[in-house]
């Protein structure tokens, strides 16, 4: 949970329209459908209709079809226990603990599809507006981003799952500020949003030479999702009194040369810093 607190408690107020409307047009995917959650021999779920694509033996595309399906609301999405754990990512946790153990390219084909079910769950976290879920499942994502980081598999292979930490970190870090938010602590939620746009384009710019080889599509991503920081950060600073965070003040003035703010605000975050040590 980092330096933020459980959402545990927190008041269920609802986002404004517009902030809420620019949630679900970002997580809404054509291809799953939420129906909602319900509860099914005392198992809480999450229903949706997966949208399939309907493909003849020899590779012939026949159609489309609508299947009924279901999340686990904890633990791994479809309910399995690989290896008798939670989930792959607890499992190579484990065994890189019990051995030094790299990820190999028939692990990270696993673990991808691992990542795609919280992913899809993640998505209806935030349509169902419950960002606690949507933090911890971004989380999972990142975990397995890290073992492949350090894995010793190929360099393209490697970077084929690396390019997507923009897009990810994005999703964690709305899912906590939003959280934040709701607790009322919205300078810990400007700070996260602020942060998180700055890690972008830090991630971008060290990485501009592979995300050019991808051409216009792999060039834009971090641009991207910047972009959507930066519109939601409009929303909440207009609808829900998002402050500028401390931080941004103090890389203005830093810009700016202005000295005596510079050391206004550096003793601010100093006092508050002890003041969440207490």
């Amino acid at each position: 949970m980092s330096e933020f607190e459980d959402e545990s408690g927190e008041s269920a107020e609802k986002l404004s329209d517009r902030a809420e409307g620019f949630i679900q047009r970002l997580y809404r995917d054509p291809r799953y459908l939420l129906l909602g959650k319900i509860e099914r021999f005392g198992r809480e779920l999450i229903s949706f209709v997966e949208g399939c694509t309907v493909v003849s033996a020899t590779g012939e595309v026949k159609g489309q079809a609508l299947l009924n399906a279901e999340y686990e609301l904890s633990g791994r999405p479809d309910g399995e226990r690989p290896y008798e754990k939670e989930s792959l990512v607890d499992h190579y946790l484990s065994r890189r603990r019990e051995r030094s153990a790299s990820v190999s390219e028939e692990d990270l084909a696993a673990l991808r599809d691992e990542s795609w079910q919280y992913y899809v769950r993640r998505n209806f976290a935030f349509l169902l507006e419950e960002f606690a879920q949507a933090r911890d499942d971004a989380e999972h994502n990142l975990t397995i981003w890290n073992l492949v980081d350090q894995s010793e598999i190929g360099e393209d292979l490697k970077w084929s799952y690396l390019r997507w930490w923009p897009w990810i970190e994005r999703d964690r870090a709305i899912a906590q500020a939003l959280s934040c938010l709701r607790q009322g602590q919205t300078e810990a939620a400007a700070t996260e949003l602020y942060r998180v746009r700055r890690s972008i384009e830090q991630y971008g710019e060290r990485h501009a030479s592979q995300y050019a080889r991808e051409g216009e599509e792999g060039a834009s991503l971090c641009t991207q999702m910047c972009q959507h920081i930066s519109n939601l950060v409009e929303i909440l600073r207009e609808d829900e009194g998002l402050p500028v965070s401390t931080e941004e003040q103090l890389d203005e003035a830093l810009t700016r040369g202005d000295g005596e703010e510079v050391e206004r605000l550096r003793k601010e975050m100093i006092r508050r810093a002890v003041g969440e040590g207490d």
